[in-house]
């Protein structure tokens, strides 16, 4: 038997106390206000129990110990698959948002929206991320436009009491990079629906992250015994906070299941895993540069350096960047692996040598070179026959000159003895404020690929 969700209101249901419910998030007007000062409101349809044969860990009304919960808020689309949830395998039971579920997209709304829900959970065990962890249980909101049931709908989830069904819930928040909800609005969502799936009901106070209509401003997971409204599912999980069946404390409801928030003082793992350390490159190769992290909890982003000056940073994996056309030098590379609780460890350095290959005894006999080997054009790569200020100086600059001939421009690339000037992105911004210098750069850094699609 598949679970459907309720039809949006005032659907007749059986008011029986049940394990596990769907819950909507509907859009509704506010009938007593003004046409102009409107707001949104958010109502759940009525429960529907959970047939006798659906799988659950524990019964009905038992709770289990704390424990560290995980929430994974999905920007970035899934194609799932239907049957009874399980957010490692992308399978919701949800039947009618199986299939391709579309991502948020790009934008600081994002960023803004990912903060405001850690905001609303710092105080408990939960560890929030936008990180699909790579085991164990997690919870997965799946955040993005793909929305079945119409544009009044916020959002939907399973209402599972106790956390008896299942740790890895998929719940869903209906919100875009584009759409007119603020980030807070779409943080109230995203912990509403996934509370949802941990038992918490809808409560009559607009201040609580549980309210079935949304105010606006910035609600959080409030500390008294609130009235549940729209029909009571998980009577006894809120009993053994109030006392009554009828009404709910998130706060106290959240600390049971999951315990206070606990420090991350653990720092990540990072090392670069190519190119290897004393590695050789022709003039103008291109190569990668690769980079393996990890953290207990969340890598926030790698950050590369070239000679102790900052490069380019990158926020997901696989953690790496192509080096394209590099000038002769020597590069001294290392990065530094930061996670959400700003803790940071930094890689060994890899030390990587870039010039033209070497010429054949015979050849370096014969060029009657100078015998400070500084001014022929095999020596510093020049081309102009020598000349002591156009290239034939015996600086060790690579032969790289201003010219109108397609080269670097003075005092950008790596020499080895420029204080680490080099490896740059050619659309990034001037570090020193000469922005549009940036763009005459023949090297550059490039992403291997990035999270929101985005390119140097």
């Amino acid at each position: 038997m598949r679970l459907h969700p309720p039809a949006r209101r005032g659907r007749p249901a059986e008011r029986t106390c049940a394990l596990f419910a769907l819950a909507l998030v509907v859009l509704v007007p506010a009938e007593t206000l003004a046409a102009d000062d409107l707001q949104l409101g958010q109502s759940r349809g009525d429960p529907i129990p959970v047939p006798a044969h659906a799988p659950h860990l524990q019964a009905p009304n038992e709770p289990k110990a704390a424990g560290q919960g995980r929430v994974f808020v999905n920007f970035d689309g899934e194609q799932l698959s239907d049957g009874w949830d399980d957010s490692t395998t992308n399978t919701t039971q949800i039947g009618q948002l199986a299939g391709n579920f579309a991502a948020y997209g790009d934008g600081a709304k994002r960023d803004a929206t990912m903060q405001a829900v850690r905001e609303d959970w710092e105080a408990y065990n939960v560890i929030i991320t936008e990180t699909r962890p790579a085991s164990g249980d997690y919870t997965m909101c799946m955040t993005g436009p793909t929305n079945p049931f119409g544009g009044g709908v916020l959002g939907i989830a399973p209402l599972d009491c106790d956390d008896s069904q299942t740790p890895n819930n998929i719940v869903y928040a209906f919100h875009s990079a584009n759409d007119q909800f603020d980030a807070s609005t779409q943080a109230t969502t995203i912990g509403q629906e996934v509370a949802h799936s941990y038992g918490l009901e809808h409560v009559d106070e607009p201040g609580d992250v549980m309210n079935p209509y949304n105010a606006g401003g910035d609600p959080s997971f409030t500390d008294q015994c609130i009235g549940v409204v729209g029909g009571v599912v998980c009577g006894a999980q809120h009993a053994a906070e109030c006392g009554s069946s009828s009404q709910q404390n998130s706060h106290r409801e959240l600390l049971t299941l999951f315990g206070t928030s606990q420090p991350d003082t653990m720092s990540p793992t990072v090392s670069i895993t190519a190119p290897e350390d004393g590695a050789t490159f022709d003039a103008g190769s291109t190569f990668e540069i690769t980079v393996e992290a990890s953290d207990d909890i969340e890598i926030d982003q790698v950050i590369l350096y070239n000679n102790d000056e900052e490069i380019e940073s990158d926020g997901s994996s696989p953690y790496g960047w192509t080096v394209n056309e590099a000038p002769a030098g020597n590069y001294v590379f290392y990065v530094e692996a930061y996670d959400a609780a700003g803790n940071v460890s930094m890689s060994d350095t890899v030390t990587v040598n870039v010039g033209d290959a070497p010429a054949d005894d015979d050849a370096g006999d014969d060029a009657g070179d100078d015998a400070d080997g500084g001014d022929s054009a095999a020596d510093d790569g020049g081309s102009d026959g020598g000349g002591e200020g156009d290239g034939g100086d015996d600086d060790d600059d690579g032969g790289f000159e201003g010219g109108t001939d397609g080269s670097l421009p003075p005092d950008f690339g790596l020499d080895g003895t420029g204080g680490g000037e080099g490896c740059v992105c050619s659309n990034a911004p001037d570090r020193r404020g000469s922005a549009g210098a940036w763009s005459l750069l023949l090297l550059g850094l490039a992403r291997r690929r990035s999270r929101r699609g985005s390119s140097l």
